[in-house]
């Protein structure tokens, strides 16, 4: 359940707290009309009153949770936004010469360090997706944000990772992707892409149909899991938002042939 739909539940459950209690006060109401004491009907009056009172002590607090609760939940869970990485330049030092001494003196060369800068590029969308979002009609917002991802054999009853690592080994199921988001909006288009190396073993890409902001995940199960590394790749239309890179190790397990029945005959002789 997302907190959108358990502030909403929340919610209606006191404006149905609402209703009973008002109806109840207001039976309890009615039949102190024909007690014929007065004590009864005075303390028969004062509960149904009360009743009314605590209804509308619910309905207030339910309209507060309405317009103020789904700002409360986010300050109590706030979905954490994903810093975008800037390209680093690495710095590659050369092979200096050792100056030698000989009989003739000689000049020796002058050690240099050569900076080679090496961008790291940005992830971009394959050349196939990119075409299906030339149709798209929903504008992405740039407010919104993904965390970065943890990945997990198994999640909660909130799509929350659980015993997250970097490290798997085999035998591997179905993998989870797990991350909070914020600011999303229905019909746009979301991507992950689960790679190993470069090839692309599990694509799921579709109109975002969640909630604006809470917890969601990407999965994966392809027919064996080979050791090497991994990543996943997430965009929002065709920007790049999020990267989680993971290791399995280990052989896969060798799926074991089934065998088919086959018909045999039997000859017999005639006599």
């Amino acid at each position: 359940m997302s907190i959108d739909q358990f502030v909403q539940l929340f919610a209606l459950l006191l404006f149905c707290g609402l209703l009973a209690a008002i109806l109840i006060g207001w039976r309890q109401i009615r039949s102190a009309r024909g007690l014929p004491y007065f004590l009864l009907r005075r303390e028969r009056l004062t509960q149904g009153w009360r009743w009314i009172f605590w209804g509308v002590v619910l309905g207030v607090v339910a309209l507060l949770a309405q317009i103020f609760g789904l700002r409360v939940a986010y300050v109590i869970v706030p979905p954490t936004p994903s810093l975008t990485p800037t390209a680093t330049i690495t710095l590659t030092p050369t092979i200096t010469r050792t100056p030698t001494i000989t009989l003739t003196p000689t000049i020796s060369g002058t050690p240099t360090i050569t900076s080679t800068p090496t961008e790291t590029p940005i992830p971009r969308l394959p050349d196939a997706l990119a075409q299906l979002l030339i149709r798209e009609t929903v504008t992405p917002d740039p407010d919104a944000v993904f965390s970065p991802i943890q990945v997990a054999t198994r999640l909660d009853s909130l799509n929350r990772a659980l015993d997250p690592a970097e490290v798997f080994e085999n035998p591997l199921g179905k993998l989870f992707g797990a991350f909070t988001y914020d600011n999303l909006q229905n019909g746009v288009r979301w991507t992950a892409i689960w790679y190993r190396g470069v090839e692309e073993i599990c694509i799921e890409t579709k109109p975002w149909d969640g909630d604006t902001g809470g917890f969601g995940y990407t999965e994966c199960q392809p027919d064996r899991w080979f050791p090497g590394d991994y990543e996943i790749q997430m965009f929002l239309g065709e920007q790049w938002k999020v990267t989680a890179r993971f290791k399995v190790v280990g052989a896969p397990p060798i799926p074991t042939a089934t065998p088919s029945p086959t018909l045999s005959t039997t000859s017999s002789a005639t006599p």
